[in-house]
């Protein structure tokens, strides 16, 4: 049976990096999305979130915690006078995600 783990380390570490260097793109996703993404090349049956936590965790990766934002109408404005509507961000959820640097 195939080692499935360190498949996806080398998978991983292939495309992201647990630090930042070389100037790559700093993003952030759940250990859901990380499944998923996974399970694009391997059998969805034998890896589990558990299995992505621990490579994951094995590679070093960090956890940060993340405010999500979304912008609603705080005044609408008046077209006839030409005053236009403003925006504000709200907070609308918290969410702890992996850190990952494109390489």
């Amino acid at each position: 049976m195939e080692d499935y783990k360190e498949i996806m380390k080398e998978l991983l570490l292939r495309f992201y990096s647990p630090i930042g260097v070389g100037g790559g793109n700093k993003i952030h996703k759940s250990t859901q999305e990380l499944l998923s993404m996974f399970r694009g090349v391997i059998p969805s049956t034998p890896i589990t979130e558990h299995d992505v936590f621990e490579v994951m965790k094995d590679c070093s990766f960090e956890i940060e915690h993340k405010i999500l934002t979304q912008e609603v109408c705080i005044y609408e404005g008046d077209e006839e006078k030409g005053i236009p509507a403003e925006y504000d961000k709200v907070e609308v959820g918290r969410v702890l995600l992996w850190v990952l640097y494109e390489v």
